[in-house]
């Protein structure tokens, strides 16, 4: 019988600590000096000392006192609209980032703040997490901005909630209910931005879109990357000094479509600086790829592969929108050349892959389409002797931003003094025409 009582015992006991919590009304430092009172009153009736009763009775009544009047505050706060906006997007190494507080005027005694305190905990990786804490003082009415700095991209749970506080620090007294909201942060912008000279010329599907309106029976554009030959105005573009296209009703206009394999891949191991840095960097640099060439060419859409999904993008809301999808990726294990996803990229064609040194099956997903253009987007260590020098050529990402004010400071877990032994890339072969960034992975600056 003991033993069906105790599960439920648990969740009693937790609501009981988590109402203790809430209405206990010391801050540390208030306990501190609550302790030290009742040591002092202990020492002060062992010693006959009036001067340590005196001092220790004087702390225990201050404490009580500014404990009743916040509690008395908060109490009627409570019935205040306090609001946290918190539809602001939240973008990864961003410093002036901000999220705001709304509400009415407020009154309080002297000696007196409103305060919001925001904890969370962003998911950067497979059991890998950032802790943050922040705080916010209200001393008027209006919005006021609570500022934020997150140094990774992923899933932030977070928890808000309003308490009266005294300057000195001593007491809190909570009001109202906890705020809780899951937010995605963004990969950050990539910089320099993704050269956006290329051209699908072949090998991609066509869509015909034709018109029917007798008005749009000829018009003419500026020639883009896989128009036909025969449809260049040449009269018309010798005169302009610029490659004119002749669109007509029977001219089938090419949507180009590009294969994207983006490979999260990593067979083993645990999470570290180095493997979490390098799926952040290609994160932002995915979305830097897409987004430029989205803007140098409306037509283009494309087919997104990542360990889990595929997607179809085609217009700009479709790239954002799978940016929130992209910051929760974490690394998954490779299935192989014989996947789920195996037929998912055209055996032919041109295809556009993203991967990381962790990607240990890269090369036999190469192989396994000998007669595909593929074009290999990868992350790389630099050579230790680079890294050791501090090479200005090679870039650096750390996880502490310099330059980042102290009320923005963060706690990582364990997985962030992990180091990486080896993190040579495997080798790819003469197929695949390759590009990788090579960058430092550093806690500090």
């Amino acid at each position: 019988m003991t033993e069906a009582l105790l599960p439920r015992s648990f969740p009693a006991a937790r609501r009981a600590f988590r109402r203790l919590a809430y209405y206990y009304p010391l801050t540390p430092a208030g306990t501190a000096l609550a302790l030290a009172a009742f040591i002092l009153i202990g020492r002060g009736l062992a010693l006959a000392n009036p001067y340590a009763l005196f001092l220790a009775l004087l702390a225990a009544a201050v404490l009580a006192l500014l404990a009743l009047a916040g509690r008395l505050q908060a109490r009627r706060l409570s019935r205040s609209p306090l609001q946290w906006d918190s539809s602001a997007p939240l973008i990864a190494r961003r410093p002036a980032l901000e999220q705001w507080i709304h509400g009415e005027e407020v009154r309080l005694l002297p000696f007196f703040r409103l305060h919001f305190t925001l904890r969370g905990r962003l998911a950067v990786g497979r059991r890998a997490q950032v802790w943050m804490a922040r705080q916010v003082s209200l001393a008027s009415s209006g919005a006021h901005p609570l500022p934020l700095y997150l140094p990774l991209s992923g899933v932030l749970a977070a928890a808000g909630r309003f308490a009266v506080r005294d300057l000195f620090g001593l007491t809190r007294a909570r009001f109202g209910e906890e705020l809780t909201r899951t937010l995605t942060v963004l990969p950050g912008w990539h910089a320099p931005e993704v050269d956006s000279q290329v051209e699908p010329a072949g090998g991609f599907e066509e869509k015909s879109i034709r018109r029917s309106s007798e008005e749009e029976k000829y018009f003419m554009r500026d020639y883009q990357p896989g128009d036909r030959l025969r449809d260049i105005n040449w009269k018309v573009s010798s005169r302009m000094q610029e490659l004119i296209t002749r669109i007509s009703p029977v001219t089938q206009e090419k949507t180009r479509l590009l294969s994207v394999a983006f490979r999260n891949y990593r067979s083993e191991g645990a999470e570290s600086l180095e493997s979490v840095l390098h799926l952040d960097y290609l994160k932002s640099w995915l979305l830097a790829f897409l987004r430029s060439l989205k803007r140098a060419n409306d037509k283009l859409q494309f087919r997104v592969r990542t360990a889990g999904t595929l997607d179809l993008l085609a217009t700009e809301e479709d790239i954002e929108r799978f940016a929130g999808e992209l910051s929760g990726l974490c690394y998954q294990r490779d299935p192989g050349p014989a996947g789920p996803a195996a037929g998912a990229e055209p055996p032919e064609g041109e295809l556009f892959v993203f991967s990381t040194p962790f990607d240990r099956g890269l090369p036999l997903f190469l192989a396994a389409r000998p007669q595909a253009r593929i074009h290999v987007f990868r992350t790389a260590a630099a050579p230790a002797r680079q890294a050791k020098e501090g090479s200005e050529q090679i870039p650096e990402r750390t996880l502490f931003a310099p330059g980042v004010p102290l009320n923005d400071a963060f706690l990582p877990g364990l997985w962030a003094w992990r180091r990486e032994r080896t993190l040579k890339a495997p080798p790819l072969g003469p197929a695949a025409d390759a590009e990788e960034q090579a960058f430092i992975a550093r806690m500090l600056p």
